[in-house]
């Protein structure tokens, strides 16, 4: 369970663990290769929440529709008790989880605890490596090693910093497939119909959200910034398509808020509040 209060709670909302969703942080930043600093997302995130406005023009929700307590942060001194402090945290508070990282490795917890038929990653990379500076266990491989030890289907979206073995890796893989970038863009629709499809096939769904699956331009404060990603528009109308499957659980991770003045913090917020609504939207009607 979270070891730790948090300063201030996203947009506000209460700490009892009595609703629907509940939202954590897990502030890990041990194996980042470029930038450091993802442990201070969570609270960054949670802090430019707070100024958001909260009427949805997509959805037509606002604040009072979202019933959602935050209850803090899990301990993440180690990427094992992290891990650990996840499994556990999703495995024993009731309703949907929602957790904001640090860095992507974090994921790996949540997969663990809800074993997803299929996970949606919005991601730059695959994140499919076998190891990375020596470490079999880290932001770059999890999704490999979740997979080892699950046996989950994933579909990753909006990638565009590949590596070779990575690629080879994924096309050998009967579990995976993914989605470039440049895809997203000039053929959106066929992507989201191509998302619509896999998601209603599959008994179950993670989504995980790598906020550099954006553009720079749009999120430039993240650990591993990459041209030609997607918009914010973009991203938004493929979570949609998400939504229309058995979500389970989501995150969004890889917010390094010191890189820029806010403006990525913000975006993260939106995001996690507009995919929440939309998942609303799509399980009441």
């Amino acid at each position: 369970m979270p070891t730790k209060p948090c300063s201030t709670n996203f947009l506000d909302k209460p700490s009892d663990a009595g609703s629907r969703f509940f939202l954590f942080g897990a502030p890990l930043d041990a194996t980042t290769s470029n930038r450091s600093g993802t442990r201070f997302g969570p609270d960054a995130v949670r802090r430019e929440s707070t100024f958001l406005d909260t009427y949805s023009a997509r959805t037509g929700l606002d604040w009072d529709d979202l019933e959602l307590s935050d209850i803090g942060d899990v301990d993440c001194s180690t990427v094992e008790k992290c891990l650990q402090g996840v499994e556990e945290t999703i495995k024993e508070t009731n309703g949907f989880p929602v957790m904001l990282g640090g860095e992507h490795t974090i994921t790996l917890g949540a997969i663990r605890a809800l074993r997803p038929e299929l996970v949606v990653v919005f991601d730059a990379h695959l994140d499919l490596r076998d190891e990375l500076f020596d470490e079999r266990l880290c932001h770059a491989t999890y999704l490999r090693r979740a997979i080892e030890e699950t046996g989950c289907n994933v579909l990753v979206i909006g990638v565009r910093a590949l590596s070779v073995e990575e690629v080879k890796y994924a096309e050998g893989s009967e579990h995976v497939s993914y989605v470039s970038s440049q895809k997203c863009i000039r053929e959106q629709d066929s992507v989201i119909e191509h998302i619509s499809r896999t998601v209603t096939e599959a008994g179950s769904v993670y989504l995980s959200i790598d906020l550099d699956v954006l553009d720079p331009a749009y999120a430039p404060a993240v650990g591993n910034p990459h041209p030609e990603g997607v918009s914010v528009t973009c991203l938004m109308n493929m979570v949609d398509a998400v939504m229309s499957g058995n979500v389970v659980g989501l995150d969004l991770n890889e917010v390094y808020p010191h890189y820029d003045q806010g403006n990525t913090a913000t975006v993260a917020g939106y995001v996690v509040l507009e995919s929440l609504y939309s998942l609303l939207r799509h399980l009441d009607g």
